[in-house]
């Protein structure tokens, strides 16, 4: 059973107006950015997340900002921390992230 299949996933796509409008996409639009190569899939950006920070999958969304895809994922390392992470959807690289705590490690510092 995959990841998708047990959690909850509100995908958002945010526009890019002044007025603070948001989209919910379906999940057959996601299904079709994924078959056309325009992003990830959230299975395998959470194979790159787990390399860095272990845990299970709390809350995903994804967004589109200034023509970028981006995942916002929350996790619970398995020390039970919460950790927020923000990952670009097309590459699976970390974008940015509160604090994140001392069992996971920031691989675009290396």
């Amino acid at each position: 059973m995959s990841l998708i299949s047990t959690t909850v996933l509100t995908l958002i796509l945010l526009g890019t107006s002044y007025a603070s409008t948001s989209i919910e996409l379906e999940h057959n639009q996601a299904k079709k950015l994924v078959s056309q190569g325009k992003i990830l899939s959230l299975d395998l950006t959470l194979v790159h997340v787990q390399q860095y920070c272990a845990g299970k999958l709390i809350d995903a969304h994804l967004y589109q900002a200034q023509g970028r895809w981006s995942y916002d994922l929350r996790l619970k390392t398995l020390e039970g921390e919460l950790v927020s992470l923000s990952i670009d959807a097309a590459t699976g690289q970390l974008q940015s992230y509160q604090q994140l705590p001392l069992t996971c490690h920031d691989t675009n510092s290396k």
